[in-house]
């Protein structure tokens, strides 16, 4: 017996299709502008869903009944119908009164986020090149889990185990008011700073630079100082290998978890601290190997950070 397809404006097929955007979206580099790209055509098909778990009559445009017959699977008599469904906008404002756990802040970070795309396809704007995950990776895996809860659903089924561990990490960190105590030490050691003279701030910032290189860890403007310093970090999601210039280059996105200064000393222990003082962004760590090595039996468990770079641009 065959199988019925899913309605275009169901829950199921829009889930399957943000599942497909978010497979996209985590083959790209966390510090690429596709990542934040991509992130938000996912959003919107979750956005889409989550009404539709309702009533998929909820996604119809009332201005032409049609739509609604569409939405209800039945065929009016206007023949040829090119069916019209609801603004994001509206989509946004439905799931807030349908669902009290997508809150009024989750709103308002898609509403922000669904601009940034309207602003990439339509006009000259670039508005994820540079837009650091620091700002929005957060907030978005928030207001995903809270639409895909609300239908029953979870970010594991969308974007994947490894993914769903990171993303419930930086869920908790934005969460986590009591981290927001770190403002605190960064002021402290802001006015120790202020205390040397120009002539040892400069010693202590040349200093700092020259320990602080590009494959120890992530590179930085110390929130305290404004010297660079090193921000570390764990895996956090799936490595990927592309072959350039007859290398094999290893990329694998990392969450930061350490942050040290060696101008003023100023030291951040713990993800949610990080993310409290605008250094939780994850970032991508990069690595160059030779084909021949790569292809070696046990290459994997002898290799240790081989011409790692962790501020790839």
């Amino acid at each position: 017996m065959a199988t019925k397809t899913p309605h275009e404006w169901s829950s199921a097929a829009l889930l399957m299709k943000a599942e497909r955007y978010a497979d996209r979206m985590l083959e790209q580099s966390r510090d690429d502008w596709q990542f934040g790209f991509w992130s938000v055509l996912c959003l919107e098909m979750i956005l889409r869903a989550a009404v539709s778990h309702t009533s998929q009559t909820l996604l119809a445009e009332t201005k032409d009944w049609n739509n609604l017959l569409f939405a209800l699977e039945i065929k009016g008599s206007a023949g040829e119908l090119n069916p019209k469904s609801i603004a994001s906008s509206e989509v946004i404002s439905r799931a807030t009164a349908l669902y009290p756990a997508f809150t009024r802040e989750h709103a308002n970070f898609c509403t922000l986020h669904i601009k940034r795309r309207n602003s990439e396809l339509h006009s000259g704007s670039l508005p994820f090149d540079g837009l650091d995950t620091s700002v929005w990776l957060s907030q978005f895996y928030a207001a995903c889990s809270a639409l895909l809860s609300s239908q029953g659903s979870s970010l594991k089924s969308i974007f994947g185990e490894e993914e769903a561990t990171t993303a419930d990490t930086l869920i908790k960190a934005l969460q986590d008011e009591a981290a927001k105590s770190v403002n605190g030490t960064i002021s402290a050691y802001k006015t120790i700073w202020r205390g040397f003279s120009p002539a040892d701030q400069a010693k202590l910032s040349k200093l700092a630079e020259e320990r602080s290189t590009r494959a120890d860890g992530h590179l930085v403007n110390c929130p305290s100082c404004g010297s660079i310093a090193l921000v570390q970090g764990n895996p956090a999601g799936t490595e990927s290998s592309t072959f350039e210039n007859d290398l094999i280059i290893l990329r694998r996105p990392m969450l930061p978890s350490h942050f040290e200064c060696k101008a003023c000393g100023l030291k951040i222990v713990g993800h949610s601290k990080l993310s409290a003082c605008g250094l939780g962004g994850t970032y991508t760590s990069k690595s160059t190997v030779d084909p021949v090595d790569y292809f070696e039996d046990g290459f994997h468990e002898r290799f240790h950070s081989m011409d790692e770079d962790n501020n790839e641009p």
